[in-house]
C-alpha cells in the first residue's frame, strides 16, 4: 500500500504492480498502436517495448491514478507506433485485421465478406480523417476509453472530445455512405 497525502489528510491507496497494469490496460496499448500500423507483427513487437517502457518506469507509474496511467500507455502507444511507421518508410502495411486467421462459425460466408468490407472501408476513412477526429473515435471504440479518459489523455474538455467524436462520426458516415455503406453508431 501506498501512502499519499490528500488535501491535509493521508489516503491509502493500493499500489500497481505490473502484472495488473498489463492485465488491465495491454488492450488499450495493442489497438492504439494497431489502429497506427493496420499490421499484427508491428502492433505486437511496439505492444512490448510500450510494457518495457512501463518496467523501466514503475516507481513513477504505480503513483499514478488510473485515468493517467491509461492516458500516459495510449500515448506512449501511439508514439512509438508512429515512430515505427517512420522507421518502415515506404513500405506498404498489411491490413489483415486482428483475428483473421480465427473462423466465427455463426456467419456465413457471405456476411463474413460483408463484414471484411466494412472494416476495410471504416480503417480507410479513419486512416485518411483528421487526427483531432480521429484520435477519440480510436480512443472510445477500439480502446474502449471513456469519455472522461479520453479528455484526461488529450488534454482536452469532455464537451470538445464529445463534439469532435460526433464530427468525426458525421465524416464517417458521410464518407461510408458514399461508398454504398450504410453506417449507424
Amino acid at each position: 500500500m501506498g501512502v499519499l497525502p490528500v488535501g491535509g489528510f493521508v489516503c491509502n491507496m493500493p499500489e500497481r504492480d505490473f502484472d495488473s497494469i498489463y492485465n488491465d490496460y495491454s488492450r488499450l496499448v495493442y489497438w492504439a498502436a494497431y489502429r497506427v500500423l493496420n499490421n499484427r507483427e508491428l502492433t505486437e513487437d511496439v505492444t512490448q517495448n510500450v510494457f518495457i517502457s512501463v518496467l523501466k518506469n514503475m516507481e513513477n507509474i504505480v503513483v499514478l491514478p488510473d485515468a493517467q496511467i491509461k492516458g500516459w500507455l495510449y500515448r506512449v502507444a501511439v508514439n512509438a507506433a508512429l515512430d515505427a511507421k517512420r522507421r518502415l518508410g515506404r513500405e506498404v502495411l498489411s491490413d489483415e485485421p486482428v483475428g483473421a486467421d480465427v473462423v466465427d462459425s455463426g456467419s456465413s460466408p457471405e456476411e463474413q465478406t460483408m463484414d471484411n468490407i466494412v472494416h476495410a472501408a471504416v480503417r480507410e476513412v479513419l486512416s485518411a480523417m483528421d487526427d483531432i477526429y480521429r484520435e477519440p473515435l480510436m480512443m472510445f471504440y477500439y480502446s474502449e476509453m471513456s469519455i472522461l479518459d479520453i479528455a484526461a489523455a488529450l488534454n482536452i474538455t469532455e464537451g470538445t472530445v464529445k463534439s469532435r467524436m460526433s464530427r468525426g462520426r458525421k465524416i464517417l458516415a458521410r464518407h461510408l455512405s458514399a461508398k454504398g455503406i450504410n453506417y449507424e453508431r
